[in-house]
């Protein structure tokens, strides 16, 4: 169109190129897109810092004016203005981006909303998990070369006046114009490092082309990028934007007076007499930010010894390690030289912590079990709770007694089967509180077995046999060591044609069982223990049923 009649050459150089074009335009290289993504994601990054720092400025400003309005009134108000327009030139940026995700995805006006309480003018969907994202963060159409351009330069008849780069370089400008003369007002005039920076990092001129021609600005920004790349452009804009914004900020702080505290960094702070509280109890919190300047070092003296910088932090920092049992307490003192002078400010503080055993609870719920006859020993604890403020017993009481013997260890002594619970009180801060309770089952510990020389019956050899000395009763599997002992049993054998028997009404095999039984048994011989009873700590018999051995 307008260009003359083409050779047929030049109609297959065009032909090419388009050709060309439509590749590129659908094989937008995975790993540049990835490049565009990680740099974007990083200078929001570096944005959302931004803010943060020129928030401790602004905080600085607030404070000096209410401390003094009015000397900081004129600072506070220029602040509130620049804060104004830096947010209002981001929200800008930020809109440019939001459209061109809105239209590439075509996205259902409905569904986008904002989120007041962020301060910020970012548009937000809810993705299909139903999470609330930011379109930046949902963006699907990032290698779509088309509606950033359309948007930010024109359409193809040329750059547009009333496209979106015009009207952002047009903003820039004014912005840039207007934190010039801010920092020729507080000093910082066209030859100062400031001024230069201000320029070089809102530069808006126009670029030379590739054949030496000029470009326009939104041209050399916008044109010919995939998506994400424009988004990533406007991104950097931002990241811009907020740097001057501190620049111009902590300029207008450095105005103040000179012997006003000056503080590089503010930090949110949680501080609660106690971070553990007992349910039905309540907890409080003091919550505040507290602004350090961490340039210059605190001198702080714990019980007299000087405490070392952390050097992630800059803040000094008090170890100890926990030695004995219970409250620990200590003095502090804070040092803080006063701004051009050689005097120096004291600050005295008191600090608290509390020292407990280590301690593991394991509560086997399906296992929970007192046995009738001996101590049962339980350890009680309230975590947070000295052992000395703890206090519990036993109900029903008809069904046993609780005691403490030490610290927390106590000793439980059951007298009948059933269910019974032990109930724990700790006394918190001067007042009683049930802790609750904890329920157990009740049983008669379980009959031991009966042994001769170690074995519940078999073969024997019958010198083996005629050498026993007793009828032992063994705990198996039992983890408390009882002792019970044998009170009577019988020992029968079958020799030729007669039945021989003799009951003993103790635990010894004595010389009549040896030689009434034991001599005149044979090979194949069949020797029986029965009514087998023993005692134990309950003081009830047990029948331990019967030996069986075989002489071999």
């Amino acid at each position: 169109m307008g260009h003359g009649k083409e050779t047929p050459r030049q109609k297959m150089i065009g032909m090419m190129y388009l050709f060309y074009t439509a590749l590129m335009a659908l094989n937008v290289s995975k790993d540049v897109l990835d490049s565009f993504i990680k740099i974007n994601n990083s200078l929001n990054e570096t944005n959302t810092n931004f803010i943060s720092k020129n928030q401790i400025a602004y905080s600085a400003i607030e404070k000096a004016y209410l401390a003094n309005p009015g000397k900081a009134q004129a600072i506070h108000d220029l602040s509130g203005i620049l804060k104004q327009k830096a947010d209002s030139l981001v929200a800008e940026m930020q809109y440019y981006k939001d459209t061109i995700i809105f239209y590439a995805d075509k996205i259902d006006r409905s569904t986008c909303f904002m989120l007041p309480e962020t301060g910020s003018t970012r548009l937000y969907v809810v993705n299909e998990e139903g999470d609330t994202v930011s379109l930046e963060a949902q963006c699907q159409s990032k290698d779509n070369l088309d509606i950033a351009s359309q948007i930010m330069v024109g359409n193809d008849q040329g750059l547009s006046e009333n496209c979106g780069g015009a009207k952002l370089k047009q903003s820039i400008i004014n912005f840039r114009e207007w934190v010039l003369g801010v920092a020729a007002q507080y000093g910082s005039d066209s030859t100062s490092i400031t001024a230069k920076n201000i320029n070089s990092s809102l530069n808006t001129n126009d670029a030379i082309g590739h054949e030496g021609g000029v470009q326009p600005w939104a041209s050399a920004q916008f044109e010919h990028l995939p998506l994400m790349g424009a988004i990533t452009v406007l991104t950097q804009w931002q990241s811009a934007v907020r740097n001057v914004e501190g620049d111009i900020v902590n300029l207008m702080y450095n105005q103040l007076d000179a012997t006003s505290f000056k503080f590089n960094k503010l930090s949110p702070v949680i501080l609660a007499p106690s971070t553990y509280i007992m349910q039905g109890n309540e907890y409080s919190s003091q919550i505040f930010l507290a602004a350090f300047d961490t340039t210059q070092a605190l001198d702080v003296y714990v019980n007299g010894r000087k405490l070392p910088i952390d050097p992630a932090s800059g803040l000094p920092v008090y170890k100890v390690n926990g030695g004995g049992i219970g409250a620990q307490k200590y003095n502090a003192v804070i040092k803080l030289p006063k701004p051009n002078s050689t005097d120096t400010l004291s600050y005295t503080i008191s600090g608290e912590y509390q020292v407990a055993k280590p301690s593991l609870v394991v509560s086997p719920t399906k296992m929970n079990v007192f046995y009738i006859g001996p101590e049962n020993p339980v350890e009680i604890s309230v975590p947070g709770v000295p052992a000395d403020k703890i206090s519990a017993s036993l109900t029903p009481s008809t069904h046993g007694s609780i005691s403490k013997t030490s610290g927390g260890s106590y000793i439980v002594k059951v007298s009948r089967p059933g269910k019974c619970s032990i109930a724990v009180v700790a006394d918190i801060n001067g007042k009683k509180q049930n802790m609750g309770s904890v329920e157990f089952r009740i049983k008669t510990v379980p009959d031991p077995v009966a042994q001769v020389l170690g074995m519940n019956g078999g073969d024997i050899e019958k010198s083996r046999l005629q050498a026993a000395q007793t009828v032992d009763a063994k705990m198996k599997d039992f983890d408390f060591d009882l002792s019970f002992k044998v009170t009577s049993f019988t020992v029968s054998a079958q020799v030729g044609a007669y039945f021989l028997s003799e009951t003993v009404k103790s635990n010894r095999i004595n010389p009549q069982v040896k030689q009434n039984i034991f001599s005149k048994v044979s090979k194949g011989s069949k020797v029986y223990f029965e009514d087998i009873k023993a005692v134990g700590p309950d003081g009830k018999p047990r029948s331990l049923g019967v030996l069986k051995f075989v002489v071999k």
